[in-house]
C-alpha cells in the first residue's frame, strides 16, 4: 500500500483537510502544478484555490463528506500567478482509526489539455466553413495554431501546412510592429475587440480581433479578416448610382419646381383657378422629390464620410435668426407663428453655418408641422455651463414613449394628428444628428404627450478673445521668424 501511495503521489495532486475543510496538508505535486508553496496553502480553507465559478461547488462536496460519500468531478483551479487549471478531482472521506470523521482526501489530476483540446475542435468545428477568413494565433509566440478552410485556400495550405509557421515570418518587420501596437490594447484588457481596415497581399481586408482565453489559460488571438473587393466595387457603383441621382434627377427637379413656382406667381400671367389648383399639387410633388433625393444624397455622404462643413468661428445668434426668417412662410402654411424668445448675442461657436442652418430648418418644420392650427413655436438660446443650448420648442400632441428611443432612427416619423398629412421621409432627424456630431456638438429632445416637445442642439462655446490673442501672438512668431 505504501508503494501504490507513493506512485499516486508523482503523478497526482494530493491534499489533506479537516473537518473546516481547512488544508492541513499538500503534495509536492499539487505544489508544482499550481506554483504555490505549502506556506501558502496550509491554513487556508481549500475552497481558496477554487476558481469563482467553482466555488459554489464547496458546499455540494461538504454535504457529500459529512454523509460520508466521495464526490467526483470537474472543477477549475487557480494557479499563483492567476491562471486556470482544469482537474479532475475525487474527494473521499477521511476517517480516524475509530472510524469517526476528520476531514477529507482530494485526489486530482490535470486535465487542461484535454478540455483545451474539446474546446478548440468545437470552436474550429463552427469556424471551419466560414466564408471569411479565420486565423488563431498563439498571444506569447505569435504561432498559427489553426486555419480555416478560407483562410488555407488564402495561404495556399493545408492542416499540416502551416504547423510551423510564425506571423513573425508571414508579416514584414514593420507590418508585425504595427499589428502588434494594434493588438496591444486586446491583450491589455483594455478593449474586447480591435477592428481595422488594411490592405495585406495586395488584398482589402476588414480586420477584426478577438482574444479567446482557453481552459489551459492559453490566450489565443482569433483574427476573422473579410475580403473588402468585392465591397469596394459595390461602393463604386453606388457612387455611379449617387452622381446620377445628383445630375440626372435633382438638377432637372430644381428645374421643374423652380419653373412651377414662377408660373404660380404669375409669371406668366394670370392663371385660371382650375390650371392653378393642378400645378400646386405638382409643385408640391416637386418639392416633395427634391426634398427625397436631398435626404438620399446627404445620409450616403455621411456613411461614407464625404460631408464637407465650413467651420467658422461666428456669434451662434446669426444662424438662429436666419433660421426663423428662411421658415417664416413655411410656418404661416400651417398657420403658426415662431419667435425668438431669448438670444445671446454674444454667444460664439466654431460651426458650419449652412450645415446648422439645415438642422435648425428641420427642426423649426417639425415644429410646424406638430403644432395645432394658430399655434406658437418658441426659439431660445440659453447657456448650459460651457455650451450653448438652442432649444425649439411647440406646443403640439408630443411624442408617445414608445417612439422616443428611436426618433433619431433613419425613415423614422413620430406618429401625430397634428401632422395634418405632411409627407416626410423619416430621415431629417438622423441627418441633423450626423451634423451635429460632425460640429462636436449634440442634439437631443424631451416631450411629453399633451405637452409638446421641446428639441435642442448644443455647440461648445469658443471666447472669441483668446482666439484673437492666440492668432495675434502665431503672427509675432511668424515675423519673428521671417
Amino acid at each position: 500500500m505504501l508503494m501504490d501511495i507513493a506512485a499516486l503521489d508523482q503523478h497526482a495532486m494530493i491534499q489533506i483537510t479537516d473537518l473546516q475543510a481547512k488544508i492541513i496538508e499538500v503534495n509536492d505535486c499539487l505544489l508544482s502544478a499550481t506554483g504555490f508553496s505549502s506556506s501558502d496553502l496550509i491554513g487556508q480553507s481549500a475552497s481558496s484555490l477554487y476558481h469563482e465559478r467553482d466555488r459554489p461547488k464547496a458546499f455540494e462536496i461538504r454535504d457529500k463528506i459529512n454523509d460520508g460519500q466521495a464526490w467526483t468531478g470537474e472543477m477549475r483551479l487557480l494557479r499563483k500567478d492567476g491562471s486556470v487549471m482544469w482537474t479532475q478531482a475525487t474527494i473521499v472521506p477521511r476517517r480516524d482509526s475509530e472510524g469517526a470523521l476528520v476531514g477529507a482526501i482530494s485526489i486530482r489530476s490535470d486535465i487542461s489539455e484535454s478540455k483545451f483540446a474539446d474546446h478548440h475542435n468545437d470552436l474550429t468545428t463552427t469556424l471551419h466553413k466560414l466564408s471569411d477568413e479565420v486565423y488563431m494565433i498563439d498571444s506569447d509566440t505569435f504561432s498559427f495554431t489553426y486555419m480555416n478552410e478560407a483562410a488555407m485556400r488564402r495561404a495556399k495550405t493545408n492542416e499540416s501546412g502551416y504547423e510551423n509557421w510564425n506571423l513573425r515570418k508571414v508579416f514584414s518587420e514593420k507590418d508585425f510592429d504595427g499589428f502588434v501596437q494594434r493588438i496591444a490594447p486586446l491583450l491589455d484588457g483594455k478593449t474586447d475587440q480591435v477592428h481595422y481596415d488594411a490592405v495585406l497581399f495586395k488584398v482589402p481586408y476588414e480586420l477584426r480581433l478577438q482574444l479567446y482565453k482557453a481552459p489551459a489559460g492559453k490566450r489565443i488571438i482569433v483574427a476573422i479578416l473579410r475580403d473588402k473587393t468585392e465591397q469596394a466595387e459595390i461602393e463604386r457603383v453606388r457612387a455611379e448610382l449617387l452622381a446620377t441621382i445628383s445630375h440626372e434627377l435633382r438638377t432637372p427637379m430644381t428645374s421643374i419646381k423652380g419653373a412651377m413656382g414662377l408660373l404660380l406667381s404669375n409669371a406668366a400671367g394670370e392663371l385660371p383657378e382650375k390650371a392653378r389648383g393642378m400645378l400646386s399639387i405638382a409643385y408640391r410633388n416637386a418639392d416633395r422629390l427634391v426634398m427625397i433625393i436631398n435626404d438620399i444624397l446627404d445620409i450616403e455622404k455621411i456613411a461614407a464620410g464625404q460631408m464637407d462643413f465650413d467651420m467658422q468661428v461666428m456669434p451662434l445668434v446669426v444662424v438662429v435668426e436666419e433660421a426663423i426668417a428662411a421658415n417664416e412662410q413655411f410656418a404661416n402654411r400651417f398657420d403658426v407663428s415662431v419667435s425668438l424668445m431669448e438670444a445671446d448675442r454674444d454667444a460664439t461657436a466654431s460651426f458650419d453655418f449652412g450645415r446648422t442652418l439645415q438642422v435648425l430648418t428641420n427642426l423649426l418644420s417639425n415644429a410646424a408641422k406638430f403644432s395645432p392650427p394658430g399655434g406658437r413655436v418658441e426659439v431660445a438660446m440659453k447657456r448650459v455651463n460651457d455650451r450653448m443650448r438652442i432649444s425649439v420648442r411647440d406646443f403640439g400632441e408630443g411624442i408617445d414613449e414608445a417612439a422616443q428611443a428611436s426618433i433619431f432612427e433613419r425613415f423614422t416619423q413620430a406618429a401625430s394628428g397634428s401632422r395634418r398629412g405632411v409627407a416626410s421621409t423619416g430621415l431629417g432627424l438622423n441627418i441633423a444628428r450626423a451634423i451635429m456630431d460632425e460640429q462636436n456638438g449634440s442634439i437631443d429632445f424631451v416631450s411629453r404627450l399633451g405637452e409638446g416637445s421641446t428639441f435642442f442642439v448644443e455647440f461648445p462655446l469658443v471666447e472669441v478673445g483668446s482666439i484673437y490673442d492666440a492668432d495675434e501672438r502665431d503672427g509675432d512668431k511668424q515675423v519673428e521668424g521671417a
